[in-house]
């Protein structure tokens, strides 16, 4: 700092004495500064007015994130229709024609007639109909018709072109005894997918109270930087009616053109300013821009902030942190999608303890035959009657040694639900220092909103006090331009502190999951 002050002391000294225009100079350059500034005024647009509520309207229908969530929760909605696919009737059908031929072995010599070799041909067609049960039962009904002839049965004095007709109709069961039994496991895929959906439904929430919220603040920050282009265009005005004072006063010989040379200098330190706060004010346009999903480029109007600052009461009311901590545990989307998040863990739990056990199937079937030379004769009852089939039995499938995938899987799943719930309890810690944080950050901007109000009242009553000082001839253009700038910055101070709480209430009311009550549909 030492050494940036001694280069701008030599600055100074060397261009010093270089740069010491005349009156009539000086008021040709400010003309046009202020030419340059009308004609730019002239080309731009008039701003559309914007409220708050229109903003949140457009970023809640644009914004990339908020859609892009939405389509995640759309997404997941269809898992529901994918797991209850599982316990949907499925038809099987079937019909093949065919032919086959193949030599046959000296013992089928022996059964066929002494033939060299078996000819087939006819056709099969087959129906089913199978249905996974609550129970995790599997039942399957199925049919089937085989019209066939062969180049042994055709020497049996059939009629001619008689075929053989082979029937089947019968039922087969499949009921697991462990793993994969009971209702619980058979609808866990459904219940996943149901807590998939309330999820992305919290997920789709907390980012669009995330997005609303920044949408806010930058909102309150764009009426704030158009009051700072306000406060720099009241500067210019002030600088620019001081300069005509200092200039009468020197053509009277009452003020030295130094003066005069300070008053030229805020002035174009006001010029300055005024750009900075117009670009800053662009920043913050296009800021909102960006979270509504348009662009400037795109031949969309600049906005204009309509709403004001809110007001900030006399007497903020204390905070009761224990009611704010209540509501937001039980409002609050990003706690109420972890506490489903540990339901779901639960239940993956659940379902790999049971797929850890042993299979054991009981297995039945029941089924009758028939067979004539009309397919019709061949399904009757009293045709099939006679030629029934049956079995009952238990199928088993049990890992020799340690049942090392299943004890894995049990693992990882006890794992992961213990780590949703650290994930819930530090998400609790998190939410009460969030609660802590917000209402302190607008205790202390009702604090400081109250001081600089009192601040830019004695430097209005200072400004008056100077003025009346100066036109009785006791003070100087100098100080009657540092009171302004000061009187002036003191109520822009005042404004950003009025802009602090409204960003402070909008934090906590996120913090509190109750922002977007604000905009209800």
């Amino acid at each position: 700092m030492g050494q940036l002050s001694f280069l701008s002391a030599r600055s100074h000294q060397v261009w010093g004495p270089l740069w010491r225009p005349s009156c009539s100079l000086g008021l040709l350059a400010l003309s046009l500064l202020g030419a340059a500034t009308g004609a730019w005024s002239q080309s731009t647009p008039t701003p559309a007015p914007l409220s708050l509520r229109e903003l949140v309207t457009q970023v809640r229908e644009a914004n990339k994130d908020i859609r892009s969530k939405r389509a995640e929760a759309g997404i997941a909605a269809t898992g529901i229709d994918r797991a209850a696919a599982a316990f949907q009737p499925m038809a099987t059908l079937s019909a093949t024609d065919g032919r086959n031929r193949q030599p046959n072995t000296y013992e089928e010599k022996l059964t066929r007639d002494q033939a060299n070799f078996y000819l087939r041909d006819g056709q099969d067609y087959s129906v089913g109909l199978s249905q996974l049960l609550p129970s995790g039962a599997k039942i399957e009904a199925k049919s089937s018709l085989s019209r066939f002839i062969t180049n042994i049965n055709q020497k049996d004095g059939r009629p001619e072109g008689a075929q053989d007709n082979r029937t089947f109709w019968g039922l087969n069961l499949t009921q697991p005894l462990a793993r994969d039994a009971g209702t619980e496991v058979t609808r866990a895929r459904s219940v996943l997918a149901e807590l998939d959906v309330e999820v992305s439904a919290q997920a789709q929430a907390e980012t669009e109270a995330s997005v609303v919220a920044e949408a806010a603040m930058a909102y309150f920050e764009l009426v704030l930087a158009q009051h700072r282009v306000m406060a720099a265009q009241e500067k210019i005005q002030t600088g620019q009616r001081l300069l005509t004072q200092a200039r009468t006063l020197v053509a009277q010989g009452r003020l030295p053109e130094s003066e005069l040379l300070e008053v030229q200098n805020s002035l174009s330190r006001y010029q300055a300013g005024l750009s900075e706060a117009l670009q800053g004010q662009r920043e913050r346009h296009n800021r909102l821009q960006t979270l509504s999903l348009s662009s400037q480029g795109g031949g969309s109007r600049l906005w204009r902030a309509a709403d004001a600052l809110p007001a900030v009461p006399a007497t903020a009311a204390p905070g009761l942190a224990d009611e704010a901590l209540k509501l937001a545990l039980d409002t609050r989307p990003d706690y109420l999608m972890q506490k489903k998040m540990i339901e779901r863990e639960g239940i993956q739990l659940v379902y790999a303890q049971n797929q850890a056990l042993p299979r054991i199937d009981l297995v039945a079937s029941y089924g009758r035959n028939g067979l004539a030379y009309s397919a019709n004769t061949a399904f009757r009852w009293g045709t099939m009657s006679e030629y029934p089939t049956w079995s009952v039995g238990l199928q088993m499938q049990i890992p020799l040694g340690e049942n090392k995938l299943g004890r894995a899987d049990v693992a990882a799943a006890s794992l992961r639900r213990e780590n949703a719930l650290l994930a819930l309890k530090a998400l609790e810690v998190q939410i009460a220092n969030d609660i802590d944080t917000s209402l302190n950050m607008l205790g202390s901007a009702a604090e400081r909103w109250s001081n600089w109000q009192d601040v830019a009242r004695r430097e209005q009553q200072q400004l008056e006090v100077e003025r009346n000082r100066f036109a009785a001839g006791r003070s100087e253009v100098r100080e009657i331009l540092v009171r302004e700038e000061r009187t002036i910055n003191s109520r822009l101070m005042a404004l950003e502190q009025q802009a602090a709480y409204a960003k402070a209430q909008i934090v906590l009311e996120s913090s509190q999951g109750i922002l977007l009550r604000r905009w209800a549909s």
